[in-house]
């Protein structure tokens, strides 16, 4: 079963018992079947000191329907920040373009070629 953001925000917040998702503090993908990835662009400017204190990333596979969620401190994201991908660097929207693999040998980490492999599998709920 294919599921949208809303769904997928939707069932999360049931399985949480409240509203604690939305459509501003969360982001979501299927996964990549073809390289067994969840892919994310995360805005820069949601990371900035004062805008959030987490990132949820919730991430589907429609094959077996399981919906991941991680919960990201802001703080990490900055703190990591040199070691992830940056697209439109400087210019008015940058992007934290996130590769999560789906593989059991580098679950859950960054998998860009010019990004160093920064893991995001602690942040599971």
């Amino acid at each position: 079963m294919k599921l949208n953001k809303s769904q997928a925000i939707a069932r999360r917040n049931l399985e949480l018992g409240g509203a604690v998702l939305g459509v501003n503090n969360c982001h979501f993908t299927d996964l990549d079947r073809k390289r067994n990835i969840w892919w994310f662009d995360l805005p820069v400017a949601r990371i900035a000191i004062g805008q959030y204190e987490w990132i949820h990333l919730l991430m589907h596979n429609a094959e077996t329907d399981q919906l991941l969620h991680l919960k990201v401190p802001t703080v990490y994201l900055r703190e990591k920040l040199e070691g992830l991908v940056v697209r439109n660097a400087g210019k008015r929207k940058p992007e934290i373009t996130l590769e999560l693999s789906a593989d059991k040998d580098s679950f859950l980490k960054d998998v860009r070629p010019a990004g160093v492999g920064v893991s995001f599998a602690q942040f599971a709920l």
